[in-house]
Parts: C-alpha cells; sequence; structure tokens
C-alpha cells in the first residue's frame, strides 16, 4: 500500500495524522468509521477483557485498517497515519481497481495472522507456538547465515509474548532454554539465529 500510494495521487481526501507513542486510536465502544494507511510506525491490534488483553496484530508501515473493528488500536512507537473515512475510501476504490489486489493482500495477511492465533490458543502449547512464530519470521524475513538463518525481532519480548497468549517470562525462558539446547542464538537486542530450523519446525507441533 506505501508504494500505491503516494506517486499518484492516490492519497487525495486522506489525511495525514502523526500520532505519539500509546495513543489509543480506536475502542469497541467509540463508532469511528474510518479506514488507516500505516506511513509509518507500529501499532498493536487487541482484544481487552477484565483482567487480560490479547494481541492480534502488529501493523507497519503499508498495513491498512479499519476502526470500526471491535478491537483497540494503539500506536507502540510515535506512527504517522493516512485517515480517511470508510464511505470515500470505499467511493475511491470503486475508482480505482487497481488498488484492490494490493488492499486484499494487506488485508488477508491479517485475517491471516487472526487464524493462526484462533489455531495456536486452541491447538497448541507456548513452546510450539513460540516455534510457529520464529519460524514463520525465518521463512518471511530470514536471512541466510553460515550457522543458520537470521531473523529480526522488532518486537519485544512482551509484545511477542502477547501475541502467543503467554507471558514475558515463560518466553524468555523458552528462548533461553532453546540457546542452552542450541537451537537458537541471541544476535544482540533485535536479531535471532536460528541454529537448527528442522528442529524448530519439529517443536512447532508441540
Amino acid at each position: 500500500m506505501a508504494a500505491l500510494a503516494e506517486p499518484d495521487g492516490w492519497l487525495d481526501g486522506f489525511a495525514l495524522r502523526e500520532l505519539p507513542k500509546g495513543y489509543l486510536l480506536a475502542t469497541p465502544g467509540v463508532q469511528r468509521d474510518q479506514v488507516f494507511i500505516v506511513r509509518s510506525g507500529r501499532l498493536r491490534v487487541y482484544l481487552a477483557g477484565a483482567n487480560r488483553e490479547l494481541s492480534l496484530s502488529f501493523l507497519e508501515a503499508g498495513d491498512i485498517y479499519a476502526t470500526h473493528t471491535p478491537t483497540y488500536v494503539e500506536t507502540v512507537a510515535p506512527s504517522a497515519l493516512w485517515i480517511i473515512d470508510t464511505a470515500t475510501f470505499a467511493r475511491k476504490l470503486a475508482r480505482e481497481p487497481a488498488v484492490h489486489p494490493a488492499v486484499m493482500r494487506v488485508m488477508g495477511r491479517l485475517l491471516s495472522n487472526a487464524v493462526t492465533l484462533v489455531d495456536d490458543l486452541a491447538f497448541r502449547e507456548v513452546p510450539a507456538r513460540l516455534a510457529r512464530f520464529l519460524a514463520g519470521l525465518a521463512q518471511r524475513r530470514g536471512q541466510p547465515h553460515e550457522r543458520g538463518v537470521l531473523i529480526p525481532l522488532e518486537l519485544s519480548m512482551e509484545d511477542i509474548a502477547s501475541l502467543l497468549g503467554s507471558t514475558r517470562q515463560t518466553v524468555s525462558s523458552l528462548i533461553n532454554q532453546w540457546e542452552r539446547d542450541g537451537v537458537v542464538q541471541r544476535q544482540g537486542r533485535r536479531n535471532l539465529l536460528i541454529c537448527s530450523l528442522d528442529v524448530l519446525r519439529q517443536r512447532c507441533a508441540g
């Protein structure tokens, strides 16, 4: 979406907003019928109960989302968004059919994330959920390394735990144990080396 948006005036009608970290853009109880495209930053989409929050996805540059879904949307980093009301967005889509595939890819990925989360919570314990999360990162964003596959960890341990329906302590303990087992190795604070992708994939099954 980011690649399509700026060059040919497709953003006419959008308003650019810059939001600080911790800004609550949408809640289930507040009716805001808007669509937004992330220009920069990161936002968390989550559900919240009385004593627990469950992250559904993290939105980054190029992602598109709507505020009328029954979820909370909060910036977890300073963010810039292109925002438009849903009715105007629908009319723009009708006039710009070339944009449809890009929109469908982004929304399809978000739906896939939600289905994966439900599947994990229903059928897998936390170690298998973490293994599948890391294996998915390796497939999508991994870089070949002489000792395995290097993956970026742009989310904090707390964010990853929230996506997995777990706790930061549990996720950190699992990664520490897998590091002792020789399956993974930390590479600074923001990268993880998958030393044995085959073993990690075996652990996806639990």
